[in-house]
């Protein structure tokens, strides 16, 4: 991901923070034990994983095992899919659609990072 602009990065991290942001409110309105709270924890796990990798910040990453990549790559591909459902649902051109392919973008960029990374490992 070296070949990326800072202003691509911004574009890329902007999304993942967003769904960060919005999927950790949504959780506290969750029951625990729940599937979709673990869905959702699934899915933070993941975000948080891509965000430190895209990121570059380090000091996050020991929160992260190796077992966790794998997990957190099925995570992003079944958001990547849910995206790619919601989209087909706007028209292009409109806000809700670019907020869609925004977050498509960021997503598969953060699914491409994770997996180079287990890659090389």
């Amino acid at each position: 991901m070296n070949d990326h602009t800072a202003d691509e990065l911004q574009e890329i991290l902007r999304p993942i923070a967003s769904l960060i942001s919005k999927s950790e409110k949504a959780q506290q309105k969750l029951t625990p034990g729940t599937w979709q709270r673990t869905m959702l924890r699934d899915n933070l796990k993941a975000l948080h994983i891509a965000f430190s990798l895209l990121s570059k910040d380090i000091s996050d990453m020991h929160n992260f095992t190796r077992g966790d990549f794998p997990e957190a790559l099925q995570a992003l591909t079944s958001m990547i899919s849910k995206v790619e459902k919601a989209q087909t649902k706007f028209l292009p051109g409109t806000s809700h659609y670019t907020l869609q392919k925004n977050r498509l973008k960021a997503l598969r960029v953060a699914s491409f990072v994770i997996a180079k990374s287990l890659n090389s490992a």
